[in-house]
C-alpha cells in the first residue's frame, strides 16, 4: 500500500505444527502472525546485508506511474495560460510543455517533435515541421524567424519555446493544429543527440542546446539524429 508518507508492506507468517512422535497429543498451537513494515516514501529501501533482485523503489515507481503531460499557450510573461482570442502574422506563440511529476523521481522534459497541420493529426497534409529530429527547433532555421527554446528552464520538468505565427500559403483556413510528442528522461541523465532541446542562433550561425554540450545539436544541421553508435 502507498500512503502520502509511507510505502507499506504487509504479509502473514503462518506456523502449522507437525505431528510429534506421538500423533495422539500436540504440544503447540498453529499461529498466524501479521507482519507490517513501513518505509518512508522519500527514501530508497535498502536491506543492508541482503541483495534483493528487484529494482529500487524509485526505479519501480518511475516505471509504473502514469505521467500527465500538458502543452499550453501562455501569455507574454508566462504567468498564466493565454485566453484564445486569435493571432495575427507577426505575433509570437509562447508554448509551455510540462509534465506532472507528483511523487515521481526527478525528470527532465523534452519536446521530441511538433508538427503543424490544417486538420487534426500529425500525418495530415499539408504539414509543417516546427520541431524535428529529436528536439531540433527547425522553424528557427527558416528565414525571418526568431523561433527558439527559452533558456534557462524554470524547472527541469518544464520546457518553453516561442514560435513566430505563420499560416499555410494558398489556404484560406485560419485554424492550425499543432501536434507535439513529449518525452522525459531522469533529470540526472545528461542530454544527448536523442534527448535534447536545440535552437538555431542566426547571430552565431550555429545550433545551441538549452542544456548540455553543443555537439549534441550538430545532427540538427544534418537532419538526422538517429541512435548513437
Amino acid at each position: 500500500q502507498i500512503t502520502p508518507d509511507s510505502l507499506i508492506y504487509r504479509t502473514l507468517l503462518t506456523y502449522e505444527p507437525g505431528p510429534g512422535s506421538n500423533p495422539v497429543i500436540v504440544r503447540s498451537n498453529p499461529a498466524v502472525i501479521p507482519i507490517e513494515c513501513h518505509y518512508p516514501r522519500r527514501d530508497n529501501v535498502s536491506s543492508g546485508a541482503l541483495r534483493p533482485t528487484w529494482a529500487p523503489f524509485s526505479a519501480a515507481l518511475a516505471a509504473e506511474e502514469k505521467l500527465l503531460f500538458s502543452l499550453r499557450l501562455m501569455n507574454e510573461d508566462w504567468s498564466a495560460e493565454r485566453a484564445f482570442t486569435g493571432f495575427r502574422l507577426g505575433d509570437v506563440l509562447n508554448i509551455q510543455a510540462e509534465v506532472g511529476s507528483q511523487s515521481h523521481v526527478p525528470l527532465r522534459l523534452f519536446v521530441d517533435s511538433c508538427v503543424a497541420t490544417l486538420s487534426p493529426g500529425a500525418e495530415a497534409s499539408p504539414h509543417y515541421a516546427i520541431i524535428d529530429f529529436n528536439g531540433c527547433l527547425v522553424d528557427g532555421r527558416a528565414d525571418a524567424t526568431s523561433s527558439a527554446f527559452v533558456t534557462p528552464r524554470p524547472r527541469q520538468d518544464v520546457l518553453r519555446f516561442q514560435i513566430d505565427v505563420f499560416r499555410f500559403a494558398g489556404d484560406p483556413r485560419n485554424l492550425i493544429y499543432i501536434t507535439c510528442h513529449l518525452k522525459v528522461t531522469p533529470a540526472e541523465q545528461s542530454p544527448d543527440a536523442l534527448n535534447k532541446a536545440c535552437s538555431f542562433s542566426k547571430a552565431r550561425n550555429t545550433w545551441a542546446p538549452v542544456e548540455g554540450t553543443r555537439d549534441i545539436c550538430s545532427c540538427c544541421e544534418l537532419g538526422n539524429c538517429g541512435a548513437p553508435a
